[in-house]
């Protein structure tokens, strides 16, 4: 595969965040690092009586970007978490695996070894019970973005502390598993790019050989190890809903080719009988710009402070 098409692999897939953006001011001012169940976890804290928690999307780097040296290169969604809501919540970010602040792990495979969906649900969940074991709130939202969205379920039912979360806001993912999400993309009437609908279209080819080796970290689909899809594809979240009876709210992009508005649609019509609201926007995985990010955090804060 040639290096653009490699290029267009890694803007399109659906696991990565695209707000990411390169930073010369502090981006996480007074941010704390606490290392929980030999992770981090990564607070914003103005003495709230409210915690919203979040959970980022996929990446082969720490949670809060890449830093290196004083300077960050590239910053993640945790960013706008942070600016447009530390005045209104404590913010509590736990940290994937055991990456370390700031790291970029991309050519350290030993690290994605265990960036699994077992391997990452484990890690959030004791990191968010060991601070909430610790740390008493008011009130707790449990906010999860792409890969985060799609694992908040499992998450939350995996959390000995679940009752203490008031409500779950899921952005850009739904009830359909990754291999189901690639397999509508491929055929979906919204604008792909060329080859990264061909890629969708080689799900069910890929699957089988992923089956063969279903542990290497050496052969790669969408740019990801097949250690990875070996257990993402097998992971059906709409099954995680069924035990959930808390409000969640659903934040859906209308031409996401990251996670389609059908993952979404099928936990609207499976559970429609469950307290559950569903915002859909005209926009791809995330908005072009801050300030649309932002407006879409405001309505999301407002429905966390109904």
């Amino acid at each position: 595969m040639t290096k653009r098409i490699w290029l267009i692999m890694e803007i399109a897939l659906a696991l990565l965040i695209t707000s990411c953006q390169t930073m010369s001011r502090e981006p996480y001012p007074g941010i704390e690092v606490h290392n929980l169940h030999e992770r981090n976890l990564y607070l914003s804290r103005s003495g709230k009586t409210d915690l919203l928690i979040f959970i980022d999307g996929s990446g082969m780097n720490s949670v809060l970007g890449i830093k290196n040296g004083i300077s960050w290169e590239s910053v993640e969604f945790p960013y706008f978490v942070v600016n447009n809501y530390r005045d209104a919540f404590d913010i509590a970010i736990p940290e994937k695996l055991d990456f370390a602040f700031g790291e970029n792990c991309d050519r350290n495979p030993s690290k994605l070894s265990n960036y699994t969906v077992e391997g990452l649900v484990d890690g959030y969940a004791q990191t968010i019970d060991e601070y909430l074991d610790m740390n008493s709130y008011n009130s707790v939202t449990l906010f999860g973005i792409s890969e985060g969205g799609l694992l908040l379920p499992k998450i939350y039912n995996q959390l000995r502390n679940r009752t203490c979360i008031r409500k779950l806001v899921v952005w850009g993912a739904g009830g359909y598993s990754q291999a189901d999400c690639f397999r509508i993309l491929a055929t979906s009437a919204i604008p792909i790019p060329r080859e990264y609908r061909k890629e969708c279209s080689k799900i069910d080819i890929a699957i089988e050989d992923i089956k063969t080796d279903p542990h290497s970290m050496t052969k790669y689909y969408l740019g990801w190890p097949y250690n990875r899809w070996s257990s993402f594809f097998s992971y059906e979240p709409i099954n995680e809903y069924e035990s959930i009876d808390a409000p969640v709210l659903f934040v859906q992009g209308l031409d996401d080719y990251s996670n389609p508005a059908e993952s979404v649609r099928y936990v609207k019509d499976t559970y429609s009988n469950k307290p559950y609201k569903y915002l859909f926007y005209k926009m791809g995985h995330v908005p072009d710009s801050d300030q649309e990010i932002k407006k879409i955090l405001l309505d999301i804060g407002l429905w966390i402070r109904e």
